[in-house]
């Protein structure tokens, strides 16, 4: 009787020790992106591309755009910790596997170098402002933005399907997630702050303005000022709803909210 009577006793402490020792083995941040809007930014418009020119060579240079992303945001940890031992392991191995179906890539279409140019100096602005620890300023949302926006083409171009409908969507998807960057920072970062408000609606009226007179040329279908008139919508009555509530809306509401968008904004694109 004494000893069971003990044993309830002796094993209580051994749960927080358990708990400790798994916050302690909890991975270094880096290996999975948590900017959950991005996930959209980074697989629609390549997705998109490789739907209006398949191609063989699309499939390594899918995988080495998404490695190439992965690596990015490994690096930025890596940058903003001051190259700290703990954040390298995600850049060496994204970097590895980047760097092998970059040449893959090459071996079946070496003119995609003709690109380069226009992604570096992209690239050079996402990681000066990560050694600012500025990931999320508004220079690197859009640099990043455009950076996955010119990936449409690219594809495009790989699959000798690179036309005036393939820049058009191009053109749309850049239109849409540039204004995201504004318009997440009124939610979150910037929430209540009156001036990133008032920028991020009148962003989204000029938008609607120039997709009435691409639909009035015919460039773009008319659904895209439907959809335009429903990301102001958005872009209105999210930060005016979120400041009623007594909490924010989370990054994850946020991101799976502009997912759904994200998915009408492709169809009325490729209409």
């Amino acid at each position: 009787m004494t000893g069971s009577a003990s044993s309830p006793t002796t094993s209580r402490p051994a749960a927080p020790r358990r708990a400790n020792a798994k916050r302690r083995k909890k991975k270094a941040p880096g290996w999975v992106p948590d900017q959950h809007g991005a996930w959209f930014m980074v697989t629609v418009p390549a997705l998109t591309g490789a739907l209006l020119a398949p191609s063989w060579t699309a499939i390594p240079l899918l995988l080495t755009w998404w490695l190439g992303y992965f690596t990015f945001f490994a690096a930025s940890w890596w940058i903003r910790s001051r190259f700290r031992e703990k954040h390298r392991p995600p850049v060496l191995v994204y970097g590895a596997m980047a760097a092998v179906a970059g040449v893959v890539t090459l071996l079946m279409r070496w003119e995609l170098l003709a690109w380069v140019p226009l992604f570096a100096p992209l690239v050079l602005i996402a990681v000066y402002e990560a050694w600012r620890r500025r990931p999320r300023s508004l220079l690197s949302g859009v640099s990043t933005v455009l950076a996955a926006c010119l990936v449409l083409p690219v594809i495009a171009w790989a699959g000798d399907g690179l036309d005036a409908k393939a820049w058009t969507v191009a053109a749309v998807y850049a239109v849409y997630f540039l204004g995201t960057v504004p318009y997440v920072k009124t939610l979150i970062r910037e929430r209540g702050e009156r001036d990133w408000f008032l920028g991020s609606v009148g962003y989204h009226v000029v938008a609607i303005v120039a997709a009435v007179v691409a639909a009035v040329l015919g460039v773009v279908h008319w659904a895209v000022v439907a959809v335009a008139v429903v990301i102001l919508a958005r872009a209105w009555g999210m930060p005016v709803s979120g400041a009623k509530r007594d909490k924010p809306w989370t990054p994850k509401q946020v991101g799976m909210l502009e997912g759904l968008i994200t998915l009408f904004v492709a169809i009325a694109a490729l209409l």
